[in-house]
């Protein structure tokens, strides 16, 4: 069997079963999972341009795709001015404070090469200072937002801007990890690489769901808009109360069969144009540079390539 069918067979089969879960146990069910699957589809492409394209064995997925979570808090969730009055300039100093920190322990770590072990012991002390600091500021100010409505609220909030630019925003903050973890762990290669990639997304999973100030950790937020209707109105609507009844069900029903449908078409429109631009890369001067990278890192090098440049890029772009 060639390959093209196999993969033909394989489609149909999981229509197929999708079809079942559909008519045992409902076309909303059927249609949740096939927006997971496009979900997983699209996650897949990322895996696939790290170890496809360039060779790296990457399984800390998740921990990017926590990130995409915390932007669509921090950017489409309503602000909340109690906990922004009760803590809100603290968390601002720590967070200027941990960024001086950073900024100033690069600085004297590049500047001070020339000390030997002195340069450790300046860094050291430069980065305990800092956290002291940052956590004098912060611990104060996060203990009085989490009291702010606890049941309902207990963190700060977000923007209130529409949700479809979260997954933008999304997309930059995992970028941004990317690179902080490339620049760690890149070094690494085969099973480590994979280890190190796995450690660094469970830390950065058990940042995000033990910060409640921040995303209100495990519990749920709720009153995130959506780029979809929202059943409740579609249901009020005597038309669309008409519309279900012609199609031979009920306005509950049809509105939650159409909500899905209408996610499953955004994910696929995201799905095509990820798919699209990886084949536009795949076939590029770039793609081909990248398998070269892939099958020898030697030759490549040989050649003139910045190996590690493009291993970061690969990450990034994954």
């Amino acid at each position: 069997m060639i390959q093209s069918q196999r993969t033909i067979m394989l489609f149909v089969g999981m229509a197929t079963l999708l079809a079942l879960v559909g008519i045992g146990q409902g076309w909303d069910v059927a249609l949740l999972l096939v927006n997971m699957c496009i979900i997983s589809a699209i996650m897949a492409l990322g895996v696939n341009i790290q170890w496809g394209y360039a060779g790296l064995f990457s399984i800390g997925s998740m921990g990017f795709a926590a990130l995409g979570g915390l932007a669509g808090v921090i950017i489409s969730a309503k602000p909340v001015p109690g906990a922004w009055q009760a803590g809100g300039l603290g968390v601002i100093g720590g967070l200027l404070s941990a960024l001086i920190t950073i900024v100033l322990g690069i600085f004297v770590w590049r500047r001070l090469a020339h000390l030997g072990r002195w340069r450790y012991w300046i860094t050291g002390v430069i980065v305990l200072a800092g956290f002291i600091i940052m956590r004098s500021l912060m611990g104060p100010a996060i203990t009085a937002i989490e009291k702010i409505d606890p049941a309902a609220a207990g963190y700060l909030g977000g923007m209130g801007l529409p949700i479809l630019l979260s997954w933008a925003v999304g997309g930059i903050f995992a970028a941004a990890a990317a690179w902080v973890v490339g620049k760690v762990s890149l070094g690494l290669r085969a099973d480590y690489l994979a280890i190190a990639t796995l450690g660094i997304s469970e830390i950065i999973i058990f940042i995000l769901k033990f910060e409640n100030w921040l995303t209100r950790g495990v519990k749920n937020v709720t009153g995130l808009p959506r780029p979809v209707p929202y059943e409740v109105d579609m249901i009020a609507s005597p038309a669309f109360q008409g519309f279900a009844t012609a199609i031979g069900t009920n306005a509950i029903a049809a509105a939650s069969i159409i909500v899905k449908l209408c996610y499953a078409g955004l994910f696929s429109a995201v799905l095509v144009l990820v798919l699209y631009l990886s084949e536009v890369a795949l076939r590029s001067p770039w793609g081909r540079m990248m398998r070269a990278i892939r099958d020898n890192e030697t030759a490549a090098a040989a050649m003139g390539k910045n190996v590690t440049a493009r291993h970061l890029q690969v990450f990034i772009l994954g």
